[in-house]
């Protein structure tokens, strides 16, 4: 098995379709990373769209390659419940691109061979969109935090829509830490000792469980770092209604996308509850975990 540098990720491209190896993998390093497990140039042109979408709606320079382009005042948002109220962010929720990622590319056989044949992906699909830290240095994404530990095996599929090398704020995770629920939240503002990140190309695939302890690194360069966060549970567990409804009741995207021949709907049965409208949740998880081991 290929082992990792000081500070780079395990590639766990060669354990594709054993889904043994890939639960081991999970258990004992709380993540997985898969080098060129998408398509290229479909991953480029999700995120050339929805990047084209901000430049449209102000957030970066017109007039110039909007993958490239230099965000310009003022900033749009730098928090979640912001965002969802900007029209360009909201332009690439509604993209078809955007949203057939996870359930018709090779992304969708690697989480059934980690989460079984009970394996959803939530409705709500998340465009993370990283400033530059000269104008905004304090953004939620850089702090080191677990994940919607209210979920008992809830994990995040990061998908870098682009070229992400760890200069623009590529996501870094601290192996191990799956097996704790503590956390000291904190700004990372480098590659701390024992973490693990990579320059990420296009077509690259993060996966990590919900106790993974996680942070993006600053982004220092001049243009936006713009990634995908797709996430995934067993429908045999609640899930979070914000995740999964929206407003009237429907099922988050089904209004555009249920004709698609791609779209494939969350589990009939499916038990919801509120979580409080808050990602991390509890402090603890709502069940002993079947992919990792608490010390």
């Amino acid at each position: 098995m290929k082992s990792a540098t000081a500070t780079e990720f395990i590639d766990s491209r060669g354990l594709f379709g054993d889904w043994r190896a890939l639960r081991e993998r999970i258990s004992a390093d709380g993540y997985v990373f898969m080098r060129g497990l998408l398509d290229p140039a479909m991953i480029e042109e999700v995120g050339a769209t929805g990047l084209a979408y901000l430049q449209q709606a102000g957030w970066t320079a017109p007039g110039q390659d909007p993958v490239t382009a230099p965000p310009q005042l003022p900033i749009r948002a730098i928090k979640m419940r912001d965002a969802f109220g900007d029209p360009g962010y909201m332009r690439i929720i509604a993209d078809p691109g955007f949203n057939r990622v996870p359930v018709a590319s090779r992304l969708a056989d690697l989480m059934a061979q980690i989460l079984g044949p009970m394996g959803i992906c939530y409705p709500r699909k998340l465009p993370r969109v990283v400033y530059p830290t000269t104008l905004a240095p304090h953004q939620p994404g850089n702090y080191v935090h677990k994940d919607y530990r209210s979920v008992q095996d809830m994990f995040t599929s990061w998908v870098p829509l682009g070229v992400v090398p760890r200069s623009l704020g590529g996501l870094a995770v601290l192996p191990g830490s799956q097996h704790s629920v503590r956390v000291r939240p904190r700004a990372l503002d480098r590659l701390e000792p024992g973490w693990v990140t990579t320059d990420y190309q296009p077509g690259d695939v993060l996966v990590f469980h919900c106790l993974t302890t996680h942070a993006a690194l600053p982004n220092h360069e001049g243009r936006m770092r713009f990634s995908a966060e797709y996430r995934w549970q067993l429908a045999d567990q609640p899930a979070p209604r914000r995740l999964v409804l929206g407003p009237r009741g429907r099922e988050i995207g089904s209004r555009l996308f249920a004709g698609s021949a791609w779209w494939r709907p969350v589990a009939q049965g499916l038990t919801l509850f509120d979580d409080g409208g808050h990602e991390d949740g509890p402090v603890l998880p709502a069940a002993p975990s079947r992919y990792v081991e608490l010390f």
